[in-house]
């Protein structure tokens, strides 16, 4: 009787999103019958262990990205170094876990150093280029081509966005003028949420945080002066799955978590009137696959996040705010009067298990 295939899946650390969208994809791939393995470290560790307490964790280490409270931009620039580091260690921790675990594929989420030449490695990303900040246009070619020599050591990329421009959330960044010179399979949105309808609202807003220090920590203690003196109800989700319990504000009118599993996190953004969050592209997959309101607040100096809430402003699917200037008393009466226009909500779930089936069948059928 032919064995399980047997598939590791390992997200990038930096904040929690890439391990979140892993979710549906590890689901699917346990749908198909593989035997699927783990490799995070830290917060992302943390959360798919909650989410798959069975499966196997190899302690793989992050790659340490921290911003001071400068330019994040320029923060991350002088961690080129240490980050081209870790994808050169990580590569080689995989060549020595191949040798005695014996992945019949590796999926990494945004990790670039996860490949191997026996068996096929996919790389999950949504950003097939770069956003180049203001000014720095003229680098894109460059920055591409860096991008791409990295992409093009994987045997196939799986982009977690739909491939109809019309519908979908990453713009340029997930539909390049030049694509790579491997296969690349658009999954549509990989969300752990489940489309739902609206419930009854428990909250007027809810804070979602998430992203590396010092950046959420600034928010957050933003966002707690402002809610001492705001009325309505409101819940807080910090990002912090690794924090224990305590927590010295104490307001009567807000509700405040370290971290909430999925059906819980699910159902609060059901019950809540708007959702403020950073622009992440895995808190907008799960915010819109719900059909949320999102007032958005970019981390500063992320190009990422700042193009993608500027494009999504642009087409009134979202308010966008710079994080010195947000008022939240200002932005809810903004949003009351906002002219909302809904982005398209694709079926993407049944689609994906169909995708991951297929790739598993066409890829394992001649058994190992």
């Amino acid at each position: 009787m032919q064995q399980p295939s047997h598939i590791l899946v390992a997200p990038l650390d930096w904040g929690l999103g890439h391990a979140t969208r892993c979710i549906p994809i590890i689901h699917a791939l346990l749908q198909a019958g593989c035997r699927v393995s783990l490799a995070a470290d830290g917060p992302p560790a943390r959360l798919l262990q909650e989410a798959f307490p069975q499966l196997t964790m190899h302690r793989l280490p992050g790659y340490g990205i921290h911003f001071g409270k400068g330019h994040v931009l320029r923060s991350l620039l002088q961690q080129v170094p240490a980050i081209v580091k870790a994808i050169r260690a990580e590569h080689a921790w995989l060549q020595q876990l191949q040798a005695t675990q014996h992945f019949d594929a590796v999926i990494s989420d945004n990790r670039y150093g996860l490949y191997h030449a026996a068996c096929p490695s996919i790389l999950i990303t949504h950003q097939l280029q770069p956003a180049m900040p203001k000014g720095w246009g003229w680098l894109q070619a460059l920055a591409r081509k860096f991008f791409y020599q990295r992409i093009e050591k994987f045997t196939a990329c799986w982009v977690p966005d739909e491939a109809n421009t019309t519908a979908a959330l990453s713009g340029i960044l997930g539909h390049p003028s030049v694509m790579p010179r491997i296969p690349v399979h658009y999954l549509g949105w990989l969300s752990r949420m489940q489309a739902q309808p609206e419930q009854a609202k428990a909250y007027e807003v809810m804070m979602l945080l998430s992203g590396p220090e010092p950046q959420r920590s600034m928010l957050e203690n933003r966002l707690l002066q402002q809610l001492q003196h705001f009325l309505g109800k409101a819940i807080l989700v910090r990002g912090l799955p690794n924090a224990d319990d305590s927590f010295s504000v104490r307001l009567p009118h807000v509700t405040v978590h370290n971290h909430l599993p999925t059906a819980a996190l699910q159902t609060a953004m059901l019950q809540s009137g708007y959702i403020v969050c950073r622009g992440g592209y895995s808190t907008l997959m799960d915010a819109y696959t719900l059909r949320k309101k999102c007032l958005l607040i970019p981390t500063p100096g992320q190009t990422e996040q700042e193009y993608l809430a500027q494009t999504l402003a642009s087409k009134h699917q979202a308010i966008c705010f710079a994080q010195d200037d947000f008022d939240l008393s200002d932005a809810l009466q903004q949003a009351e009067t906002f002219n909302w226009q809904v982005l398209p909500q694709p079926q993407a779930s049944e689609r994906l298990q169909a995708f991951v089936s297929n790739w598993v069948k066409e890829t394992f059928s001649t058994g190992h």
